[in-house]
């Protein structure tokens, strides 16, 4: 192999990934609400599910941190493929965001986490929260 054909290969291998493989990150402070701390960090990715990390310093309002909650998961549904629909299981801390290809898929074709959930894997349309999200950008 030439050097010039060894040294395309390795400086491919050593680029760092497109933005568009970044992980999700969202923090409130972004809004500019001073009583909310709430940083959403995208801590895995796989095809269809993306494991977030929540970490609440101050919450603000509740009806104000949970609109920046389902806002954040409906930014990072949309850097995911546009998903209108998604299925998710919180637990401690993390969240798993099934993104669903249409109204009704079963979670269960999300992996073995929601469908061992069962029903405790909520659907949600996000774009029922589209005015309010647009609002807050």
């Amino acid at each position: 192999m030439s050097r010039g054909i060894l040294g395309l290969l390795l400086l491919l291998c050593a680029s760092p990934a497109p933005a568009s493989d970044a992980l999700f990150l969202s923090d409130s402070k972004r809004v500019g609400n001073a009583k909310m701390d709430i940083v959403v960090a995208e801590i895995e990715r796989r095809p269809r599910v993306s494991i977030l990390d929540v970490r609440i310093q101050a919450i603000g309002s509740s009806v104000g941190s949970s609109f920046f909650l389902l806002c954040s998961i409906r930014d990072l549904a949309r850097q995911r493929g546009n998903f209108r629909y998604i299925s998710k299981i919180e637990g401690n801390r993390r969240m798993l965001i099934g993104f669903l290809q249409h109204a009704g898929e079963p979670a269960a074709n999300l992996g073995q986490e929601f469908a061992a959930a069962g029903v405790v894997a909520t659907e949600i349309d996000l774009e029922q929260f589209a005015p309010i999200c647009d609002r807050m950008q």
